[in-house]
């Protein structure tokens, strides 16, 4: 594959809250170690809504502003070292340019405790680099996220070569569907003399249904969930997880709290659901999810990625103890992705996982519309395509 190398990359860069910019940056330099992306498709994060919001403006102590944002990047290898060809693939697959790949979004220093342990699903404590959030993009080489025509990959980052089958629009979705699938994971430890853990035919509710929820509730399904139901503030969203998981829905800004819990009780038997999975990102919905969840059963946390400031009132003897429950919280989304791609592989014909999608945005439709992500009656899923013409 040959590709007529540009002199500059341009790239939407979010200055201050609220702010964004085209900016243009020069073409990366690769080495032996390193490598090269045309960026294909990039997924707008929750965690770039509060960004974007300015609910998070530090990271690790430094600002995050000017940064490139965009870390479920979807790529086509352009360039590639000779050494990196050979190693960063996790695989050990050989890369060259023209394979389309996935990135790990999180390059470790793979000496501290957590890195010798190979604690996959906990964030390393000396963090090297997190693709589309930091360094930010006045350092250069600039260019390491997806909300650009172009990214540098550095030298020891994991890919994953994607199928040649399975359309980008589907792929995309790996990241977040690697949170899930670790949530899941987790919580599918039962101890079956009480009758305790999640497996085939267990009760599920997902509390907030953006994209991450919704993924959950489908990971919930392949794992052989039965009754689903889902909450929101967004009959949009809602209207998206009953296409692909939900039996039931309910508008968390039309039916209060209690109702909600009332109902949740009322489709199990009286007890609440078997798993409840807090994925609305308020501190307030994780003691809901304590409430509506059965005696003995799971809770996953995996909303609350942005400290908000925000605390809220717990009793944890009512609330935790005397029910006996699983508690299982989510910060991460493992290195190793191989598996989930297997999994969106085998599931994408049974699941329509391009229906999460509600905009694609070019780098310019972007300039103007990043803020659609904070209007959730008006978007699920954003994805921004680079080249789009």
């Amino acid at each position: 594959m040959t590709h007529a190398t540009p002199k500059a990359v341009r790239a939407v860069a979010m200055t201050a809250p609220g702010k964004t910019e085209m900016r243009t940056y020069p073409f990366p330099t690769m080495d032996h170690d390193s490598a090269i992306l045309k960026v294909d498709m990039t997924g707008i994060c929750g965690t770039d809504r509060h960004i974007f919001k300015g609910e998070a403006t530090e990271l690790r102590g430094k600002s995050i502003y000017p940064y490139i944002g965009g870390h479920e990047v979807i790529g086509t290898i352009v360039e590639i070292g000779d050494n990196a060809a050979r190693t960063m693939d996790y695989d050990g697959q050989l890369l060259q340019p023209g394979d389309r790949v996935a990135i790990a979004v999180e390059v470790n220093c793979g000496e501290c405790w957590y890195c010798r342990n190979h604690y996959n699903n906990t964030t390393c404590e000396n963090q090297v680099q997190a693709y589309g959030l930091h360094p930010n993009a006045d350092t250069p080489p600039h260019v390491r996220g997806g909300f650009g025509e172009y990214m540098y990959i550095r030298p020891r980052t994991h890919l994953f070569k994607i199928p040649e089958e399975m359309p980008t629009d589907v792929a995309v979705f790996v990241e977040e569907m690697a949170v899930a699938y670790h949530a899941l994971a987790r919580a599918s430890g039962p101890f079956a003399p009480v009758n305790e853990g999640f497996g085939p035919g267990m009760s599920v509710a997902v509390l907030g249904n953006g994209p991450l929820g919704i993924l959950h509730g489908v990971m919930a399904r392949i794992q052989g969930a039965g009754l689903s139901i889902a909450t929101d503030l967004s009959d949009l969203r809602l209207g998206v997880a009953k296409k692909l998981y939900a039996d039931v829905t309910i508008n968390a800004s039309k039916v209060g709290v209690e109702e909600r819990i009332h109902r949740a009780r009322e489709l199990t038997e009286g007890v609440g659901p078997d798993l409840v999975i807090e994925s609305a990102g308020e501190p307030e919905v994780f003691v809901e999810a304590l409430r509506m969840v059965r005696k003995g059963g799971t809770v996953i946390e995996v909303g609350n990625w942005v400290d908000l400031g925000k605390t809220v009132p717990l009793d944890v003897m009512r609330h935790i103890n005397s029910k006996n429950l699983h508690i299982h919280s989510v910060f991460h989304c493992g290195t190793n992705w191989r598996p989930v791609l297997n999994v969106l592989q085998q599931q994408s014909n049974r699941y329509d996982f391009p229906a999460l999608i509600t905009h694609r945005f070019s780098l310019d439709e972007l300039v103007d519309g990043f803020g659609t992500v904070t209007n959730f009656d008006e978007c699920v899923k954003i994805e921004v395509v680079p080249h789009k013409a």
